[in-house]
């Protein structure tokens, strides 16, 4: 799911795109939404029913990766050699089993994650990235028409998030803390 459309582009740019600036536009929008949920490390999009795996180490707990951990629910847990695992609680970004979880292999969990309504910042953030790739010249960094100067871009791609977005982002990302853990032996 992207988080703006091709017409809110459009609208915001202030003219009708034509084919050929619509695909690129679209384009441009699958781009930056996996940016914002590779930066932020979350999934935005609402995932129904679907599986992911986590290691085993052993242990009374498996820790959910942040990605999965927004507004989770979990249906089921099921371990490698097709036991069902029903005696487990969901503790914050734990999946926590009263008994022991296996030394090795892995547990695949299918639930639900993700947000149903995405943060309207986000719209706001993909519709500016692109506006932003849009009018950016790929390789070129800088351009005086005065004196004719051209700078070229070396290093730095002009399809990544920019700091002003990175800013508008910041509330999304994890933050730092301290969390303090004590482990009993199984």
């Amino acid at each position: 799911m992207a988080f703006t459309t091709v017409e809110e582009v459009a609208t915001r740019l202030g003219w009708p795109l034509s084919t050929d600036e619509q695909a690129k536009v679209q384009a441009f929008i699958e781009d930056c939404t996996v940016l914002i949920e590779e930066y932020c490390g979350k999934d935005f999009e609402r995932r129904e029913s679907q599986s992911f795996q986590l290691p085993a180490k052993g242990g009374w707990y498996l820790e959910i990766p942040r990605r999965y951990s927004a507004f989770l629910t979990v249906d089921s847990v099921v371990l490698d050699d097709g036991t069902v695992v029903e005696d487990y609680r969901l503790n914050g970004n734990f999946l926590v089993l009263e008994e022991c979880w296996p030394e090795s292999g892995y547990a695949t969990i299918t639930g639900s994650w993700g947000y149903a309504n995405p943060p309207a910042a986000l719209k706001v953030v993909t519709t500016a990235e692109v506006i932003r790739w849009m009018s950016q010249t790929p390789g070129l960094a800088m351009e005086r028409t005065g004196e004719r100067e051209v700078e070229y871009a070396t290093s730095s791609s002009p399809h990544s998030l920019s700091e002003a977005a990175k800013s508008a982002l910041r509330r999304y990302r994890p933050s730092v803390g301290t969390l303090t853990l004590t482990r009993e032996d199984c």
